[in-house]
Formats: structure tokens, C-alpha cells, sequence
């Protein structure tokens, strides 16, 4: 993604939830919500603090470019803002898996046993070919 140089925040305005609408100084605009990124498994303690949204809404654009919540104990750089994605970094570019994406296993029916589960490997000189297994 390429961002316009001398391009700023605007404005920045809690819209509901855990949702934030940005407008830029060239008449782009994107709404984030972070919802997601709050609630991911394994998220640091310091940030399940922000799922209180009276903390939530309490953020300041610093710079004219990063949203900041508290001391930096939560901040976004301005590309993902930009972007309305929280997987993109700084330098515009999108990481492999977003912030706020989870991560889910496949839908298996309960009282399945694992070893019915787990697909059996054959391999041939060529790859190798995964084969459910035989019930």
C-alpha cells in the first residue's frame, strides 16, 4: 500500500462499541473496529484494560498521525489507520496474520476420537498425499 506523503489524521471519532472513524487530510477516510484485536486469545494483559470503553474511547492522535491509548501502552501506527487494517505496519505493509485475526480449528464432532482425527500421511517419490483415514 502506497500512503501520500504529507498526508495527516484529520479527525478521529469514537463511533460505538469498539469502533473508531478516521478522516485524513487528503478526503480519505476508514473506520477500524478493534473489537477483535481486544478479545484475541493470548492478548497481553495490559491491553484487556482498553475493553473497558469508557478507557477505550479515551485516545489521542499524537503527531497527527498514531493513535495512542494511555502512555503508549496501546498504540497503531498512522499506515494501518490509513488502511483501516491493523495488519499493516508502518511501512504500509501487510503482516502475515492481522493483530486481531484468530486463529480457529476445524469444526470436528464431539465424541470423535483423536485418532480418527488425525489424517494419515502417504508418501510417494513424487510428494506427499494426505489420505482421511479408512472407517
Amino acid at each position: 500500500m502506497t500512503i501520500p506523503e504529507n498526508v495527516f489524521v484529520k479527525n478521529a471519532k469514537y463511533v460505538g462499541d469498539y469502533r473508531i472513524a478516521f478522516r485524513f487530510s487528503d478526503g480519505h477516510a476508514s473506520e477500524i473496529d478493534f473489537h477483535t484485536f481486544l478479545t484475541a486469545p493470548a492478548q497481553n494483559p495490559m491491553v484487556s484494560q482498553f475493553m473497558d470503553v469508557t478507557r477505550f474511547k479515551d485516545f489521542t492522535i499524537e503527531d497527527r498521525a498514531d493513535i495512542v491509548w494511555g502512555d503508549w501502552e496501546m498504540c497503531f501506527p498512522f499506515a494501518a489507520l490509513y488502511a483501516g487494517d491493523l495488519a499493516v505496519d508502518s511501512l504500509g505493509k501487510k503482516r502475515g496474520r492481522s493483530a486481531g485475526q484468530v486463529r480457529t480449528r476445524p469444526n470436528i464432532p464431539l465424541g470423535t476420537s483423536t485418532a480418527r482425527r488425525k489424517k494419515k500421511v502417504v508418501s510417494n517419490s513424487k510428494r506427499s498425499i494426505r489420505k482421511a483415514p479408512k472407517k
